[in-house]
């Protein structure tokens, strides 16, 4: 199969799961409040405590293929029900030349379910979804669990329940926007050692959080109607990567990493030009002494030891790659976002990382996620 390509980021939205993904798997006394789906002006509609938050087999949530995405998507085959189709999902990474995917499970849950039982039970039934999905073929499906940001304890309890003495899933990914305290917060200790002794590394995508900027969608609602000022839509899809550069800086700064040593985070579709800077930033401040306080462990080596970046297209970052992140930048499709390449990560990684040499982009499109989720498998078969 020649040089085995993993994508460190995809996705199985909410939008296109089986409609009785949640209801029959929660209690009978919380049935009518996690995510279901219901006729709202003779659409199918995943409704969830009230909130709405999406269309059901909609492309997105709404359901318009018409950007350049969407497009040449639509064109090469892709219908809603490919997602939560193993069988139709593994042709769709085969299309692409993916060896296999890591998959990341329903965003902006939080953003609209508030009640902390309504959201640990939703979280729970996707989790004992996505394993039950990629049981399927484990070799190429890796699935990324959901924990609650309401407490530190409810993310513990979960990441005990899905990681290796568990359900087995490798990462979980966790809404810092939503959280009652910032990501440094020492409230969130127990969710750092949780995450450590059960081998699950904490990802942290970028998107979520609507309304906490000057662009963009101020709520799932307005994301959802699609009717955001063209300005401010278009400044945010160009600048909503680096809206994670609070949480990393928040992560190498608060010790967290020093005193798990064995904690993995993942900065999920940040992209990676911005991270150089950044470190560069960082290291500075930390040899003038502007951090004794906080950590004893430049950041820059913190990063490198304990800390991946998903991208898709980046070419300024893979150009800075070797110095800032040979083994902690990951190429990703993204699949099937508006915001990806399928079906054309080939080109993709041609074009963006064409000009490195062969052991580095290796590392990025290979060698790194299979160190970060511990894919022994495919690093036997990739030899």
């Amino acid at each position: 199969m020649g040089n085995k390509i993993v994508s460190a980021d995809c996705h199985m939205d909410l939008f296109y799961l089986p409609m009785d993904t949640f209801t029959s798997r929660a209690p009978a006394n919380l049935k009518d409040r996690v995510p279901r789906v219901v006729n709202i002006d003779g659409k199918p509609t995943w409704v969830g405590d009230g909130a709405v938050m999406g269309g059901h087999a909609a492309w997105m949530g709404r359901g318009q293929m018409n950007s350049h995405r969407g497009i040449r998507m639509a064109e090469s085959g892709w219908e809603p029900s490919h997602p939560p189709d193993p069988k139709l999902r593994l042709a769709d990474l085969d299309l692409d030349g993916v060896d296999a995917e890591v998959i990341y499970g329903i965003r902006f849950i939080e953003d609209s379910i508030k009640n902390p039982d309504v959201i640990a039970v939703t979280y729970r039934a996707y989790n004992d979804f996505i394993a039950e999905f990629c049981s399927y073929n484990p070799r190429r499906f890796i699935g990324i669990g959901n924990i609650p940001s309401c407490s530190a304890e409810a993310a513990s309890e979960e990441i005990r329940r899905i990681g290796k003495h568990g359900l087995g899933l490798r990462g979980a990914m966790f809404d810092w926007f939503n959280g009652p305290e910032p990501i440094w917060h020492s409230m969130w200790e127990p969710m750092w050692g949780a995450a450590e002794e059960n081998e699950v590394a904490l990802s942290f995508h970028i998107g979520v959080g609507h309304g906490t900027t000057t662009c963009g969608p101020m709520s799932v609602e307005q994301k959802l109607k699609g009717n955001i000022p063209r300005v401010s839509a278009a400044t945010h899809q160009a600048v909503v990567a680096m809206q994670a550069d609070e949480c990393l800086v928040g992560i190498l700064l608060c010790g967290a990493l020093e005193r798990h040593p064995d904690l993995k985070v993942v900065m999920a579709e940040s992209h990676i030009g911005w991270i150089p800077y950044v470190l560069e930033r960082l290291d500075t401040k930390y040899k003038e002494g502007a951090y004794k306080d906080l950590i004893r462990t430049p950041p820059g080596e913190l990063f490198h030891r304990q800390v991946w970046a998903t991208f898709q297209d980046d070419r300024v970052g893979a150009l800075l790659a070797r110095e800032y992140g040979a083994n902690s930048f990951c190429w990703a499709s993204d699949y099937p976002h508006n915001d990806g390449v399928w079906p054309d990560s080939q080109s993709f990684i041609r074009d963006t990382l064409g000009h490195l040499d062969d052991d580095l982009k290796r590392k990025l499109t290979f060698s790194n996620v299979v160190r970060l989720y511990n894919l022994d498998w495919l690093a036997a078969e990739g030899l």
